[in-house]
């Protein structure tokens, strides 16, 4: 069976920061959706979309989180990002499978940073959403302190069927992250 031509048409040249993202997300879904791949990863152009917010704050500076102009940088950009973030999980939620079921309950997002503030390696926010690994949705998890982060990614493995023993510096599973 042939697969499902791309719902898109040619992007327009010159698109950048918040718009190249829209359009990054928009091909993942479409990349999706016609089962043209099952793994994305995207790493955001943080410079582009400081640039096209009008934020001039340097984006290394920004990560040494201090009242002020680096702080109101930092949440203008943390917004965008959360808006086109929730953009993206609304298409996987309309695009609707040929068994009439949503894009988004077959997918597995992961949002997040290897870095929390100051260029701490600790309790790095990471947002993880989709049906697509069985895990439980809707809920803020707080893994107990020294939690490798490669125990989520080795929970999100078992939930797609892929069963290794270990990730990276895995430990075990996150049995409250498994549905």
């Amino acid at each position: 069976m042939p697969k499902p031509k791309a719902p898109l048409s040619q992007p327009p040249d010159g698109r950048s920061g918040v718009e190249e993202i829209k359009l990054m997300y928009d091909l993942m879904v479409a990349a999706l959706q016609t089962d043209s791949t099952r793994v994305l990863t995207y790493r955001l152009p943080i410079a582009n979309l400081l640039t096209s917010l009008g934020v001039k704050v340097a984006a290394h500076d920004m990560s040494h989180y201090s009242p002020g102009e680096r702080m109101e940088a930092s949440q203008k950009r943390d917004v965008a990002h959360s808006e086109l973030l929730a953009g993206l999980l609304d298409k996987l939620k309309t695009v609707k499978e040929a068994n009439g079921t949503r894009l988004f309950d077959h997918s597995t997002v992961v949002f997040g940073s290897n870095l929390s503030t100051v260029h701490n390696l600790t309790n790095c926010p990471t947002l993880i959403a989709g049906g697509g690994a069985g895990i439980k949705l809707g809920h803020h998890l707080v893994a107990s302190k020294d939690t490798p982060l490669c125990n989520a990614w080795l929970t999100l493995l078992h939930g797609s069927g892929v069963n290794v023993e270990r990730h990276g510096d895995s430990s075990g599973l996150l049995k409250e992250l498994a549905a």
